[in-house]
């Protein structure tokens, strides 16, 4: 069997201009990072100011101090299921997003030493960030991240809690 003649060789106006696709597909990179670094800081600003208008319900109880400590408790724990819900979109699909596109960037940067550029994998690599493992970054600093704010909404539950079950005549206030 005779081998197949060769592919006549590709127009000029149908090349890939290396440089070009690898800027962009850096910009589409660094913008699903930047949108997870803005999911992350507002999300985390808006648990702060919830935590802060729990401290001001509690303190400006108007009597009631059981009721207050009890809806402290029930914010706290609606911020909890918003701060793991915020936890998912981000895991679930901006890091994957993220994770394509930087697997893309890795594929066309080594592609492009050997000038075997055969077209563009954003998308491509994108789909598989959704269908497999991520296995360019660890997410270990991102777990982190949202475990340590989580651990402190549930003190915060825990907490008010307890404040919620302690009557207003058991806290000494001599000692503040």
């Amino acid at each position: 069997m005779s081998d197949p003649s060769p592919l006549p060789p590709i127009p000029v106006e149908y090349k890939i201009d290396v440089q070009s696709l690898w800027a962009k597909y850096e910009d589409i990179a660094m913008h699903f990072n930047d949108l997870l670094m803005r999911l992350r800081t507002q999300a985390l600003a808006g648990i702060a100011a919830f935590s802060t208008l729990v401290g001001i319900l509690t303190k400006e109880n108007n009597g009631d101090f059981s009721t207050a400590w009890l809806v402290a408790s029930f914010i706290f724990l609606a911020l909890a299921l918003f701060w793991i819900a915020i936890w998912c979109l981000d895991l679930l699909y901006y890091n994957r997003m993220l994770m394509g596109a930087v697997a893309a960037l890795l594929d066309l940067e080594k592609k492009s030493k050997s000038a075997n550029v055969d077209g563009i994998a954003m998308s491509t690599h994108i789909a598989q960030g959704f269908g497999t493992r991520i296995r360019y970054v660890s997410i270990g600093g991102v777990v982190a991240f949202y475990t340590i704010v989580l651990f402190a909404i549930l003190c915060g539950v825990v907490f008010s809690w307890y404040m919620h079950g302690i009557a207003p005549d058991d806290i000494d206030t001599t000692s503040a």
